[in-house]
């Protein structure tokens, strides 16, 4: 039976090594930069899954999870991108 969400052996391996980057009293630009976004703990569920199965198609729970994060917390107006269509995801936003 597979895991989802939360409840997933990546997610709370992630959990736990988020807890001590917490306590690092200086934590390198790379867990700064992640910790910003909101979605540490996703991104390193996504991470610890692909470097364990080496596919990413093993790994759609946490990348659901990530996914969610990433748009609740409003990153996809950090990072604008382009579709495949030629627009911006700020063109794709204004057109909802």
């Amino acid at each position: 039976m597979s895991e989802t969400g939360e409840t997933s052996e990546y997610y709370k391996q992630a959990l736990e090594e988020y807890k001590e980057v917490q306590e690092d009293e200086d934590p390198d630009v790379w867990d700064t930069r992640i910790s910003k976004t909101g979605c540490y703990v996703e991104n390193l569920a996504l991470q610890l899954c692909h470097a364990e199965t080496g596919d990413w198609r093993q790994c759609f729970n946490e990348m659901a999870l990530f996914r969610k994060c990433w748009e609740k917390n409003g990153n996809r107006e950090r990072v604008s991108t382009v579709d495949v269509d030629g627009t911006t995801s700020k063109d794709s936003e204004k057109k909802k």
